[in-house]
């Protein structure tokens, strides 16, 4: 729909009153303005001192007036003056902060000519001299104050030259005159100090633009540069220490980090340092819990620090010597917080936040890039123990062991392929799909964005998929370690349900947690029992009709015999849903790796769709980290009804207190 004439004014009108500052500070504009005024300061004293000069010589040989000796001398006394502003101006002696007195100067030599004449020959036209300086005095002055100074100063002569001169009629015909251009002047003002101002607003956003611009395209370039080295080193050391350098090349950067905690998380390490900060024989900094890079680590958010020493977070050995700024970015995986990536300058305030977005997604880089050599320092670490526990098979077991051995290249064939040749493209399409989901453009295409998101929800399912074929392979072969910490499992288990809200909205299905009590924590790894739980859940959403039911309950066995008491008893979780239900007979096979009951469908019709299939890893990762926890985990369920839907009861069962022994 066109627009109407008043809506079109509006609009003018409201971009002329209200300037858009598109971000820029009013201070700094109006220091550019000054910058610019200053520029052009040299010419107008020039221009003037000669127009002075010239004017000397017509008041001298081609004018007869009242005054005339005083007119000529001031004239010449002015250009004078100006010509030696002139000079002082050119040599840049004057800052830029007096651009508006300097101009002031001009204008009010100006005007005392001006008053001068009028003084001496006080006759109506004379008036036009002092319109032309209300005009002028709107297009020289860049403040409003020294504007209406000016004006002022103006009518008030004129004034006292009408009221002492009454005599003539014209002066009402000439005092409209005034206000004309008194008018004319302040709407000349006002549209040049908008057009100016919005230039120098136009000026700065396309610096920052430009600045953006190439900070981008080094941040691409430099994670084009880091995801190759993923593609083709998987040694933890060497990546690290390539990726860390390779940041310090393109950033220039005064030193550069890469922090991991210890196994037991109570310690943090750079582990590959890059920079002008690290001297010939290493620095290899080491950082507390409470330092700046224990924050990052415990928070999962990024820090920008401006002045690194007033900090109250700062501690000395974090610190590279003589670095004064910081930007700490954590290398995160999914809500797990891998390390600290480190950036620190010789200059304070060299980061600014609203580059975090850029080092983020490099950090985030560094996160798959270092996820990828873990996993592969831990893989080859696994077939190592295979192949040690292989040699130490006897020859009466020569039989089995040919089968371990057959069994074990298996396992090892298939983890590598999982592990490298799976994750590492991966990683490549979670990458870019982020860089597109990045993209103004893209995003503003509803096509493209659809894709977009579409790969990365594909890329997001595979990469669940291949860290469940590496949970059963590290369950199977023994290996799974566990890190114990006291768990909230009522806490933990409302948590995994945020995750599954939008699944449940659109099947609507009710998640009731109301009959959760308050439990005892008990010992376990964190990590590992979100998984149980988030496997569990899964199935029971999966084979719940839509419109259905899923309860969890809990509840805490105490312990029954006196010599218990020190084992703190066990806590019991219970997840009740109204689904289609499990055969007797399968109570025990659906724990086994790959079995699916009954009819699935395709695997792309989603985890937590309605009988929608999967690797059919879910469970059997469930039970063996249980088992490994020294729990107990069984399902109950009065059969298999797709109309009657008897539901299913799966329990989990651990206890308080682990036993003193090595998980």
């Amino acid at each position: 729909m066109k627009p109407t004439f008043t809506q079109l004014f509006r609009q003018r009108f409201n971009n002329l009153v209200r300037l858009d500052r598109m971000g820029v500070p009013d201070a700094k504009i109006k220091d550019a303005l000054r910058k610019t005024q200053m520029e052009g300061l040299p010419f107008i004293y020039g221009s003037f001192a000669i127009m002075f000069f010239v004017y000397a010589a017509i008041q001298q040989y081609l004018l007869t007036e009242i005054g005339q000796p005083v007119m000529v001398a001031v004239a010449v006394g002015s250009g004078i003056f100006l010509f030696v502003g002139f000079f002082i101006l050119m040599q840049g002696y004057v800052p830029a902060h007096h651009a508006e007195r300097g101009t002031a100067v001009v204008a009010s030599v100006i005007l005392f000519t001006i008053l001068l004449r009028f003084y001496y020959n006080p006759v109506p036209n004379q008036s036009a001299n002092v319109a032309l300086f209300l005009f002028g005095a709107g297009v020289m002055f860049t403040s409003v104050h020294w504007y209406v100074v000016m004006q002022a100063l103006c009518w008030a002569v004129w004034g006292v030259i009408v009221w002492q001169n009454p005599q003539y009629d014209d002066w009402l015909y000439f005092a409209v005159m005034l206000f004309v251009a008194t008018f004319t002047g302040l709407v000349a003002h006002g549209v040049r100090l908008h057009a100016l101002r919005r230039a120098e607003i136009f000026r700065f956003v396309e610096q920052r633009q430009r600045k953006e611009l190439v900070q981008r395209t080094v941040q691409q370039q430099t994670s084009y540069a880091v995801g190759q080295r993923i593609t083709s080193i998987l040694e933890l050391d060497s990546l690290l220490d390539q990726i860390a350098t390779l940041i310090w090349q393109r950033y220039d950067a005064y030193y550069v980090g890469v922090f991991l905690p210890s196994r037991n998380r109570l310690a943090i390490t750079a582990v590959a340092e890059a920079g002008e900060g690290v001297p010939d024989s290493g620095l290899q900094l080491r950082a507390g819990l409470k330092g700046l890079v224990g924050w990052v680590l415990a928070n999962g958010r990024p820090l920008c620090i401006d002045d690194i020493t007033r900090d109250f977070r700062y501690k000395v050995d974090e610190k590279a010597p003589n670095a004064q700024s910081e930007i700490l970015l954590p290398l995160k995986m999914a809500d797990n917080v891998l390390g600290v990536l480190d950036l620190q300058s010789d200059r304070l305030a060299a980061f600014s936040p609203s580059e975090i977005p850029n080092f983020q997604l490099l950090a985030d880089q560094v996160a798959i890039a270092l996820e990828n050599a873990q996993l592969y320092a831990e893989i080859k670490r696994f077939n190592q123990q295979l192949e040690q526990k292989v040699d130490e098979r006897t020859q009466a077991l020569q039989e089995a062991y040919g089968r371990l051995e057959r069994l074990d290249k298996t396992k090892t064939d298939f983890i590598t392929i999982a592990s490298h040749e799976l994750r590492t493209p991966l990683t490549i399409v979670n990458f870019n799909a982020q860089m597109l989901l990045e993209d103004e453009g893209i995003m503003a295409n509803g096509f493209y964005k659809k894709w977009s998101e579409g790969i990365g929800r594909g890329a997001a399912r595979m990469e669940e998929v291949v860290q469940s074929m590496l949970d059963v392979a590290k369950i199977d072969s023994s290996s799974l370690d566990l890190y114990l910490a006291p768990v909230d499992l009522p806490f933990l288990l409302r948590q995994i349900a945020k995750r599954f809200a939008e699944a449940l909205d659109e099947r609507n299905i009710v998640l009731n947690l109301d009959n959760l009590p308050k439990l005892p924590e008990v010992e376990g790894d964190v990590e590992a029992l979100q998984k149980v739980f988030y496997q569990i859940l899964v199935n029971a959403i999966k084979y719940t009709p839509d419109g259905g039911e899923v309860r969890l309950d809990g509840r805490f066995h105490p312990p029954t015999k006196p010599d218990q008491k020190a084992d703190g008893g066990e806590v019991e979780i219970i997840i009740t849903d109204s689904g289609i239900g499990i055969a007797p007979e399968l109570h025990e096979l659906i724990f086994e790796k790959f079995y699916q009951t009954g009819e699935v469908m395709l695997h792309s019709s989603g985890k937590t769709s309605f009988k929608g299939g999967g690797a059919g890893l879910g469970l059997a990762i469930a039970r063996g980290i249980v088992v490994a926890h020294n729990g107990r985990i069984w399902v109950e369920s009065d059969g298999h009804d797709e109309d009657l839907c008897f539901g299913s009861q799966f329990h989990v069962v651990l206890p308080v207190k682990q036993a003193l022994q090595e998980l």
